[in-house]
């Protein structure tokens, strides 16, 4: 999550097929509609939170384990709250030019790891019960996403929202023209109702990217040190002991490819076994302390941008939860 996208992005995407289908003839269809309450998007509050990441694993090898970096990034549950603040934001903007748009609640999509450290398949699987069932694969509902389903938008709705006269679906595609400076003699905001509700929350061009560099390069070196290396060579000999020949636990899940579907039982008998090596020669807790240690000294490294990023973030994530109260 190394840059903020605004919910007008998704949404604006989603709508796509639908805007081109209906704006491919005439005059595009305006969405002003009769007087009303002005609407306001549903908060998480009514999604089911049962499937979201634990922000520490809560189970298997890497119970309880959290890095230090861990401290600055940004969570999924953050993600969720900047996102509901904008969608409310957005739709009162919008209807501020007599445009209704109602977007979904956000976190319907949860995906596997609270944050970018994605601990609990951060060096492998280390889930023995989920290995036992799903084997290499993810839990049912996450395996393919399709993502939350946004309202369709019509060209008037897209260029209030964005500033932009259409979307861009790819890096490919070439960049969308500004919208016209005024929707029905109103002005419409720098990067439209999205660019304001970013700049109301602070969160206009927040971004990780810093942190999740860091996270990289700490992986790859701790993977690089010596007790690392021992213990990944321990596991090995493990494995092969079990009857397969892998040389580091990013390859294990090569020896039978998982497959759309049910795992097999040949898959599942590798997953059992990287685990059950894993735990025999602590090649987890060794990893983690490696990867800690690395952390630590980037923090200290890096200290002043790393503790602005996060005084922002608190900042940010209080002003959506202020925006959704008020």
């Amino acid at each position: 999550m190394p840059v903020r996208r605004t919910a007008a992005a998704i949404a604006v995407v989603a709508a796509t097929a639908a805007l081109i289908t209906s704006c491919s003839a005439g005059k595009p269809r305006s969405a002003v509609a009769e007087p009303q309450t002005r609407p306001v998007a549903n908060s998480s509050s009514s999604v089911d939170k049962s499937t979201w990441p634990e922000a520490t694993p809560t189970a298997g090898l890497a119970k309880g384990l959290s890095l230090p970096l861990e401290a600055y990034m940004e969570t999924y549950q953050d993600t969720v709250a900047l996102d509901d603040a904008e969608r409310h934001l957005e739709t009162q903007c919008l209807a501020d030019y007599g445009l209704h748009v109602t977007f979904p609640p956000a976190g319907q999509t949860p995906p596997p790891s609270a944050d970018d450290s994605n601990m609990p398949r951060r060096y492998g699987i280390t889930d023995r019960a989920l290995a036992e069932k799903y084997g290499y694969g993810l839990p049912d509902g996450m395996q393919h996403q399709e993502g939350t389903k946004m309202p369709e938008l019509t060209k008037d709705q897209i260029e209030v929202l964005t500033g932009r006269t259409s979307i861009r679906n790819s890096p490919a595609d070439p960049a969308p023209e500004k919208a016209p400076s005024t929707y029905q003699g109103k002005a419409i905001h720098q990067d439209g109702c999205a660019g304001w509700a970013d700049d109301q929350l602070g969160s206009r061009d927040m971004d990780f990217s810093l942190v999740s560099q860091l996270d990289g390069e700490s992986l790859t070196q701790s993977q690089q040190t010596p007790a690392v290396q021992n213990a990944i060579a321990a596991w090995s000999t493990c494995m092969k002991g079990d009857g397969y020949t892998v040389d580091t636990p990013y390859h294990a899940d090569q020896i039978v490819p998982h497959t759309d579907g049910s795992p097999s039982k040949e898959e599942i008998a590798v997953a059992v076994a990287d685990i059950d090596c894993k735990k025999s020669t602590d090649l987890v807790k060794i990893w983690f302390t490696e990867d800690s240690r690395i952390q630590e000294q980037q923090i200290t490294d890096h200290q002043s941008a790393l503790d602005a990023l996060r005084t922002r973030r608190t900042q940010v994530v209080g002003s959506a939860q202020k925006a959704l109260k008020g």
